[in-house]
């Protein structure tokens, strides 16, 4: 008789398992509002932007000049051609420093000392004494553009044989620089306003900006001059204008 109640108390147990299975698909998870809810997160529309770029520039008349001259002497001797090379270098530079160039301004851009050997163009053989050119080249900023037209006549009358050019540039672009990228941000901003304006929309706030470029003022440079010209009347100098440009991206929310 114990042993036919035991049976059923142990088939009971069983019965109540598999209607309470929680391996079951669904069992035990409440599905309700809360649920709902969770699922819905990142579906909301991502808010509407609009991109534009913008430029500014800004001229302006360079206030430096950069004059690259130098001495070029030739012998058979090495040692003669070198010793007229200093010379007349040291001379050339003495001018320029007469002219208001300070030393710190005078640097060597270049030296060479080229060996030339006459050969004859059918049989290779040669058909003279070795040559030696010796080449020093300079470059002098003048801070005062009114000087030099007359610092380059002061030199080449020293004995600088070689006027490679003269190149203008603004000694402190930062300022010009900020006030670029102020421009463009001002370009930036009303092309935005026209755009979302033509749209039906709202220009909201900036959401990124960047820089794209900048274009820092590239020397002007003037021609090679010529010596005979120079001789013969001052050297006349005209340093016109530079541009600094500045653009950039800007990422706008609309409304």
């Amino acid at each position: 008789m114990n042993r036919w109640r035991w049976l059923g108390v142990v088939g009971g147990i069983l019965l109540a398992a598999c209607r309470t299975n929680p391996s079951a698909p669904g069992a035990g998870v409440p599905v309700g509002p809360s649920a709902q809810a969770v699922r819905s997160q990142g579906t909301e529309a991502s808010p509407r932007t609009l991109t534009v770029n913008g430029v500014g520039t800004v001229r302006a008349r360079p206030d430096q000049a950069v004059v690259t001259l130098g001495v070029e002497t030739s012998g058979e001797a090495l040692a003669s051609a070198l010793a007229e090379n200093n010379r007349r270098a040291a001379a050339a530079l003495a001018a320029l420093k007469a002219q208001g160039v300070a030393e710190n301004d005078i640097q060597t851009a270049s030296f060479q000392i080229l060996i030339e050997e006459p050969q004859d163009p059918q049989t290779g053989r040669p058909i003279g004494p070795r040559v030696y050119r010796v080449i020093h080249v300079y470059t002098a900023i003048f801070r005062n553009l009114e000087a030099v037209g007359a610092g380059v006549d002061a030199a080449v009358a020293a004995g600088a044989n070689r006027v490679e050019g003269i190149a203008f540039q603004i000694g402190s672009p930062d300022r010009l620089a900020m006030e670029a990228r102020r421009l463009a941000a001002e370009d930036a901003k009303a092309r935005a306003q026209t755009l979302a304006a033509t749209l039906g929309a709202q220009l909201g706030p900036a959401q990124t900006v960047r820089e794209i470029s900048f274009a820092r003022p590239i020397p002007l440079p003037m021609a090679r001059i010529d010596l005979a010209a120079a001789e013969a009347a001052s050297v006349p100098v005209a340093a016109g204008e530079m541009e600094i440009t500045v653009e950039i991206e800007v990422i706008w929310e609309l409304r």
